[in-house]
């Protein structure tokens, strides 16, 4: 079973929600890139509906209690203490790991993985079929989203809390598929509340995309569970 990553909140049926959805983004990928027979597709199809309205049928998960109730985000809120001192080495946090772009329990996941050099965040990520865009690229919006989920990767090393006010990507050539890729995000300046952040997204050391953010930071409280 796949060991569940470390995150904000504690669900006792993680693990088995990034198991589930690993199979289900290999499948989606497969489907994409891959022909397949018509009785394998309407078997698909009837069993997905089928297990659709049976997950459906279950209580909707409280997604903002769960991130609310992480003991490290609770525990820089009562000391008072800066989000970056409550997070070792300045580690990236899987905070939603229900996230489109990183997160390990969701299906739709890019697999985008966040650490960090030095004083600069680094996502990596290996681009799979079901996001191409033009023929052998990758699609623009799908680097956006890697650029902006790195940048959230940056925010514990800042020891901030903050929500993307602007983003501006030029594209400086193809972002290539099936292949690793690497998007590196740092500080420029702050003025107040707002961190003015660069990034860049490389493949074999070529630029194809370079970013410019503005990110808004905000009290650790607005997460607290009253």
């Amino acid at each position: 079973m796949t060991s569940a990553p470390p995150c904000f909140g504690d669900e006792t049926d993680l693990a088995n929600r990034v198991d589930a959805a690993a199979a289900l983004n290999r499948l989606s990928h497969a489907l994409v890139g891959h022909r397949a027979d018509p009785g394998v597709l309407r078997r698909i199809a009837d069993e997905a509906a089928r297990l659709a309205s049976e997950i459906e049928a279950e209580p909707r998960r409280d997604r903002g209690g769960e991130v609310a109730g992480s003991p490290r985000l609770a525990r820089a809120i009562l000391e008072g203490r800066a989000l970056g001192e409550v997070v070792e080495d300045g580690a990236f946090i899987d905070m939603f790991h229900d996230s489109p772009v990183s997160g390990s329990a969701n299906p739709l996941t890019m697999g985008l993985r966040v650490g960090h050099d030095g004083e600069a965040a680094i996502g990596v990520v290996t681009l799979q079929d079901g996001w191409e865009g033009a023929p052998g690229r990758a699609h623009g919006g799908i680097v956006a989203a890697c650029v902006d989920e790195t940048i959230g990767g940056l925010l514990p090393l800042i020891g901030e809390m903050a929500f993307t006010g602007e983003l501006s990507l030029r594209y400086e050539g193809p972002c290539p598929m099936r292949e690793a890729i690497e998007f590196r995000a740092w500080l420029e300046r702050r003025e107040r509340r707002k961190l003015f952040i660069s990034c860049t997204g490389t493949a074999e050391g070529r630029v194809f995309v370079r970013a410019h953010a503005v990110f808004i930071t905000v009290d650790l409280e607005r997460f607290q569970v009253s």
